[in-house]
């Protein structure tokens, strides 16, 4: 028994696809596998990442700076599951943005957020405090990488 899918044929920017394509070097690294722009719009759709993570002043300008139709088309197939989250997205972000959202939209907020998620726990691991600070974890100076910073404890 296969799940049903459904198709998208997008012309995005070319700015929203080197948004995509940094999005895909991100999460393969995350993974150690060669990822694909559907499995990660899949991961990323269950998760509700578009609600309540970015103001709506902030998406806007995102919006802005990043737009989204253009001239480089891609194609993906998703899981019907996930096609209808990216429809729930577009109701979503439409009534908070006060605007017509689109699927490229959608997808360029989520990409956005990725990646900023990634960046913010890149700087947070460089300063000391990532994961292992969070989780209650101590370093040793050694192990931050920073061997001329004197720890407040």
């Amino acid at each position: 028994m296969t799940a049903e899918t459904r198709n998208y044929v997008l012309d995005i920017s070319t700015d929203l696809f080197q948004l995509s394509t940094e999005s895909l070097r991100l999460h393969s690294n995350e993974t150690l596998q060669y990822e694909t722009l559907e499995s990660l719009i899949e991961r990323r759709a269950a998760s509700d990442c578009f609600k309540n993570e970015h103001r709506t002043d902030t998406l806007r300008r995102h919006l802005g700076a990043i737009p989204t139709e253009g001239k480089v088309r891609i194609q993906f197939n998703i899981l019907t599951t996930s096609a209808e989250s990216l429809d729930e997205a577009c109701e979503y972000l439409t009534l908070q943005l006060g605007s017509a959202v689109t699927v490229g939209d959608v997808l360029s907020v989520m990409l956005f957020d990725y990646v900023a998620e990634k960046k913010a726990t890149q700087v947070l691991n460089q300063i000391g405090l990532g994961e292992r600070t969070q989780s209650g974890g101590n370093f040793a100076p050694s192990e931050t990488g920073s061997e001329n910073v004197i720890p407040f404890r």
